[in-house]
């Protein structure tokens, strides 16, 4: 990968060690697999990390946008980049509830999804709304497209690990892989003894997360499938969570609100 100078232009130096770019399609099959991984890096590593979720601004990727789209507000780039203006956090929590509407049923993604899923994440829904009609966002993509030339991203998904100094050149990792591969990056970066925080329970988890695969905590806890099962029969016989499924997958939702 050429070095990156152009990072420079777009982001302002960050106290975390390792700033991670991660760059996906929307549609792509292993979107929710991909999103549990990014889920548990923020879990056990974020006092020393902080991920840029960009959604690849390639022909291929936005002709997609576009095909299933009736106008900007259904266009999941658009909603996507009109999100992240109230900041990443909120726009990578939007984009999740988006996948949960769309993705286990293979559904198109609908204004009503957008706005459900805006909601969910606790947008400002009028400036969401005028911020997808505006043309500003254009640019904004613009902007996404020249760090994703810059990095030379061919396949998706693909995560660019920099450390230290942000011109330096960043390590580029392409595809879905097994979660110990990025941990195993990031411990090598820091080169200090890491202390991974605790991960919250599975029923904070299964809530945070409205809607969320049998595969999913099983990549997130690493438990045997006997201890992970208990425990799933155990909180929906006290009726925390319910199952559900889509196909041949199995899902789990929070029932209530129980503290």
């Amino acid at each position: 990968m050429k070095e990156s100078n152009v990072i420079s232009l777009f982001f302002d130096p960050v106290d975390y060690k390792i700033e991670i770019y991660y760059f996906f399609d929307p549609f792509s099959k292993d979107i929710l697999k991909m999103e549990a991984i990014i889920n548990k890096l923020l879990l056990e590593y974020g006092d020393y990390i902080r991920i840029n979720k960009i959604l690849a601004p390639s022909l291929k990727v936005l002709t997609k946008c576009q095909a299933q789209s009736t106008s900007n507000v259904d266009n999941i780039a658009l909603a996507y980049k009109a999100a992240e203006i109230q900041g990443r956090n909120r726009a990578r929590k939007f984009m999740r509830f988006l996948h949960n509407r769309i993705t286990p049923t293979h559904s198109v993604c609908t204004k009503e999804n957008i706005i459900d899923s805006a909601e969910l994440a606790r947008l400002d829904i009028d400036a969401f709304i005028d911020e997808m009609q505006s043309e500003s966002l254009h640019t904004l993509l613009k902007r996404d497209l020249a760090l994703y030339r810059e990095m030379d991203i061919e396949d998706l998904p693909t995560l660019v690990f920099f450390s230290g100094d942000i011109e330096e050149e960043g390590l580029k990792i392409e595809g879905v892989n097994d979660y110990f591969i990025y941990s195993y990056i990031i411990h090598e970066l820091l080169e200090i003894d890491v202390q991974k925080k605790a991960l919250p329970n599975i029923y904070d988890y299964i809530k945070n997360n409205e809607l969320v695969s049998i595969e999913e905590l099983k990549m997130i806890y690493d438990w045997n499938e006997k201890d992970l099962n208990n425990e799933l029969n155990k909180l929906q016989f006290t009726q925390y969570i319910h199952s559900v499924t889509h196909g041949n997958n199995i899902y789990f939702e929070a029932i209530g609100n129980h503290v």
